[in-house]
């Protein structure tokens, strides 16, 4: 059996009844987090612009746009939702993927279960084998993948996508096969775009791919059926000079789930999760040691290499290029103590303090003994006035599945980023119907509430 065939069988043949309550649990408090943020994310530019570009195409009304009170098919739902969700760069990773799993799957099934009247279990089990595909192929591909300047979440997210799509809808193995052919031929994403408003696009365009192969498929469209080990196929393109091994791969699926080992991180602060082990680590050297800005003469910090590459803006001058930006989080962080959405505006980033002290910070990369699949560790020198110096190295941050957040904090976030888009009484209903996704006898309901004020003032229209 080929390995796109084994990869369909998984697709197709694995159930509720296979998951460790774990990664049933982890998936729940990945979906809240993830529609959290999404919430926040509705009133940035490039929500607001994929929102209109989705509205101008128009379609049969499927699937809801959180947040906006507006409709769409379920392709273009979930091209809205994705990038509402990865626009703050405040969703969960995967350092399996190098990227942002949970923002391409979850607007996907949400979508597609919305516009096929399916339960929240229905939509939990199709979320948790989209995320593990998209996680394996990360494991198995990286770094060289990534590291060759792909966007993993976009890439491998389009694959992960089109799986869960694929077993919601209920596929057989062959047009399993069909939809990840065709979803090979969408996956896309450069880090060239990184600190743009393309880099939150490529967490909508994944899904909307997904949704989009698995349409087609579902529709008699062919594609390869070894898309995945075919020469010039999926693994050969994008190995970015390695030689991913497909079986192995394979193999991995489930074993374990990539949710239970090595589990998701959950992000503190609204940025590139390649500066918080550094942003941690400064934070701890100042409380512990007792100092202040004014105590500090400059700050060195080594980073491995895949996070340089991520992490290129040194002197950024908007809040996009702040989110990547090592030098602007550890500024911000020693002057205020935390990093906060509002910590990422183009007014904050060009503060002429932060500007200035910007200057005073020094990063450089030193593999510190990092392997691919692993944390990404950072060390941070803090070069005091009176001549003392401050050091530790950190390889594990907050909100990393070895630190992860408590309950309570995933629950303040969640509100955080809910109560600019939902009435009290909303999102704390929402939070109840996440937090008990799988006993929801379907998901039209909560989506209703997703929508938020735009909802209500449409329906208030209509009764008028």
């Amino acid at each position: 059996m080929s390995v796109t065939e084994r990869m369909a069988e998984f697709i197709v043949e694995t159930s509720w009844a296979d998951f460790p309550e774990l990664v049933i649990e982890r998936a729940k408090k990945a979906a809240l987090d993830t529609v959290g943020v999404t919430l926040a994310g509705i009133n940035e530019p490039v929500g607001q612009i994929v929102a209109d570009f989705a509205r101008k195409m128009g379609g049969a009304p499927e699937a809801s746009i959180i947040g906006l009170g507006a409709r769409a098919a379920a392709p273009m739902a979930a091209l809205v939702n994705g990038a509402m969700g990865h626009a703050l760069d405040f969703d969960d990773s995967s350092y399996l993927l190098n990227g942002h799993p949970s923002v391409v799957v979850l607007p996907a099934v949400l979508a597609q279960g919305e516009a096929q009247g399916a339960s929240g279990r229905e939509v939990l089990e199709a979320f948790i084998i989209g995320y593990e595909v998209a996680t394996k192929l990360g494991q198995g591909m990286n770094p060289e993948h990534y590291g060759a300047g792909w966007h993993s979440t976009c890439t491998l997210g389009t694959m992960g996508a089109a799986a869960a799509a694929a077993h919601l809808r209920g596929f057989d193995a062959e047009t399993t096969r069909h939809a990840l052919g065709v979803a090979a031929s969408h996956a896309s994403g450069v880090h060239a775009n990184f600190g743009t408003m393309t880099k939150p696009l490529h967490a909508g365009l994944a899904p909307e791919a997904g949704l989009r192969a698995a349409e087609l498929a579902a529709a008699g469209l062919t594609a390869s059926t070894t898309i995945l080990e075919a020469p010039r196929g999926f693994l050969d393109v994008y190995a970015g000079g390695g030689s991913p091994n497909g079986e192995a791969i394979i193999e991995s699926l489930g074993r374990p789930y990539a949710l239970a080992e090595p589990g998701m991180n959950m992000k503190p602060y609204p940025c590139c999760l390649s500066t918080h082990p550094a942003v941690d680590a400064l934070y701890d050297l100042v409380e512990e040691a007792g100092v202040t800005a004014a105590d500090v003469a400059r700050i060195e910090v080594s980073l491995v290499e895949i996070s340089m590459q991520v992490l290129r803006y040194h002197a950024p001058q908007t809040g996009l290029e702040g989110k990547f930006s090592m030098e602007y989080c550890l500024a911000r962080m020693l002057l205020e103590g935390d990093l906060r959405l509002e910590t990422f505006t183009d007014e904050a980033v060009r503060e002429p303090l932060l500007q200035e002290w910007m200057k005073r910070i020094h990063v450089s990369a030193d593999d510190m003994g990092w392997r691919p699949g692993e944390r990404r560790p950072s060390e941070v020198r803090v070069y005091l006035n009176d001549g003392r110096t401050l050091k530790k190295r950190t390889d594990v941050s907050r909100g990393c599945a070895l630190w992860p957040m408590k309950d309570a904090k995933i629950r303040s976030k969640f509100r955080d980023c809910a109560k600019s888009s939902l009435s009290e009484e909303e999102y704390e209903e929402v939070l109840a119907r996440l937090e008990s996704f799988e006993a929801q006898p379907e998901i039209d309901s909560l989506m209703r509430l997703l929508c938020g004020a735009g909802a209500r003032e449409q329906a208030a229209g209509r009764t008028a």
